[in-house]
């Protein structure tokens, strides 16, 4: 009996650990950086970055960066964490998160339904690969986000058909000592995704699909987004359905 009362209690308290949630904190901007990994400066460009993004498409970018996601997986914490922040416009869905896990050295862009077209799950995962991986791996975790998020900045910019300003004072090249045919074909990737877009914005009124408020063009709205300038006041509701692309390094 004694035997049966010890085995009962193991798989109870055993099972209690299992179905441990994972711990979500509150964001407190649009940058969190609660594994303590970012310079002061990269915490400055990243906001004024994620700010212009918002002030001129409603658009949301945020950045968390924590120690592990355990007992979840990277890709199960940032849908569930997409979710209690409400990244992105409510309706719109037009949020990005970019995740860091240190110690389980993964990580994650996760993408809202309403910016899918525009950062489709294989152009993600290339941002990953080509824009934060080789940083990572050297310790640069400063570096590896700011070029992701000026890489991702300017794909909302073009389904918006707006420039977005501060990422191009983001300039820096990969540690890597030779261009590779993966990384030519990435760059024309990106180019002709951004060229496509603007393309949409020069054609006559009678090519674009009237919405509430504006244009509705092919792959966005085309509408003023007046009402979001000012300092950071907080996610909007918006959600993800797991678009996006998970790494390593």
């Amino acid at each position: 009996m004694k035997k049966i009362f010890i085995a009962l209690s193991l798989f109870i308290f055993t099972g209690i650990g299992l179905c441990e949630e994972a711990d979500f904190p509150n964001y407190v901007g649009y940058v969190n950086d609660y594994a303590d990994i970012l310079s002061a400066e990269t915490k400055y460009k990243l906001t004024a970055l994620s700010a212009e993004i918002e002030n001129k498409t409603a658009g949301q970018l945020a950045v968390l960066t924590i120690d592990t996601a355990s007992p979840l997986d990277i890709e199960t914490y940032a849908v569930k964490l997409f979710e209690k922040w409400g990244i992105g416009q409510k309706g719109k869905n037009n949020g990005v998160l970019i995740l860091i896990a240190v110690k389980d050295r993964a990580v994650r862009i996760e993408v809202g339904y309403g910016l899918e077209g525009a950062i489709p799950d294989a152009l993600a995962n290339n941002v990953i690969e080509k824009s934060m991986v080789p940083f990572f791996k050297n310790g640069d975790y400063d570096a590896g986000v700011l070029q992701a998020a000026a890489v991702i900045s300017k794909l909302i910019a073009g389904e918006y058909n707006v420039n977005i300003s501060e990422s191009d004072s983001i300039k820096i090249e990969a540690p890597s000592k030779r261009f590779s045919i993966s990384d030519f074909l990435f760059l024309i990737l990106v180019i002709i995704m951004l060229v496509s877009r603007s393309f949409f914005w020069f054609l006559p009124m009678s090519g674009r699909r009237r919405g509430r408020g504006g244009y509705w063009y092919p792959g966005g709205f085309g509408g003023g987004s007046g009402g979001f300038g000012g300092g950071f006041g907080g996610f909007g509701g918006g959600f993800s359905g797991g678009g996006g692309a998970s790494g390593r390094w």
